[in-house]
């Protein structure tokens, strides 16, 4: 995950460097995002994360604008007791998905200096890593055919579908500071495809507020 993380540095650096040269081939704008999972119900709590990612705008200067990007997105979610077999069921566990998603969405902008717009598309997420840590709890056979009990705490792999899609849409103000343009975006993110489908499901949904940068 370390080394995502600096590939993604790196290539926001590199865009930064060049980027203003010729907007066409380097990405234009660039953003840090703080996430809530909305999953929740009588089994799962919502929990919070974090994203990265960079985008470029095509036809920037006109009212409708097409944008795609590359983001690394980290949620985190709470559940109370999961099934793990004939023998075995884990609880209090909180699962954290990282994953690498590529948005296509479409930007309509309202207004002129200080620009106002709604932002939509669909989103295809590639599930990079999954874990989760909690309590398992175990009930196999001996040898004298009698059930042992054994409770432990764990921190492992989290076996979830690797791929997520589904639809984004969000409110934004684009704020123009001198070279540069604060966009500030609440958005919500709802993933279609059940992650885990054996005795409960988990599906990778969140708000989040999102801050970029555009050059």
């Amino acid at each position: 995950m370390k080394n995502l993380i600096l590939i993604l540095a790196f290539i926001f650096s590199y865009s930064l460097t060049f980027g203003q040269g010729d907007s066409t081939f380097f990405f234009d704008e660039f953003s840090i995002s703080l996430n809530e999972t909305n999953v929740n119900d009588n089994n799962t709590n919502d929990g919070i994360g974090f994203g990265i990612g960079a985008y470029h705008a095509f036809s920037a200067d006109k009212k409708v604008n097409l944008i795609i990007g590359f983001e690394y997105n980290k949620t985190s979610q709470f559940k109370t007791i999961m099934y793990e077999g004939h023998f075995a069921h884990s609880t209090d566990l909180t699962y954290y998905i990282n994953s690498v998603s590529i948005p296509l969405t479409v930007r309509v902008n309202f207004g002129n200096k200080s620009k106002a717009f709604v932002e939509t598309g669909p989103f295809l997420d590639l599930n990079i890593r999954a874990r989760k840590k909690g309590t398992m709890h175990t009930y196999l056979p001996n040898a004298n055919n009698q059930i042992e009990y054994n409770e432990y705490e764990f921190d492992g792999k989290a076996n979830i579908s690797n791929l997520n899609y589904g639809i984004s849409f969000g409110l934004g103000i684009d704020i123009p500071l001198s070279k540069y343009k604060l966009m500030i975006k609440p958005e919500y993110k709802f993933g279609v495809t059940s992650l885990y489908d054996y005795g409960d499901q988990i599906f990778n949904r969140y708000f989040r507020i999102m801050i970029r940068v555009k050059i």
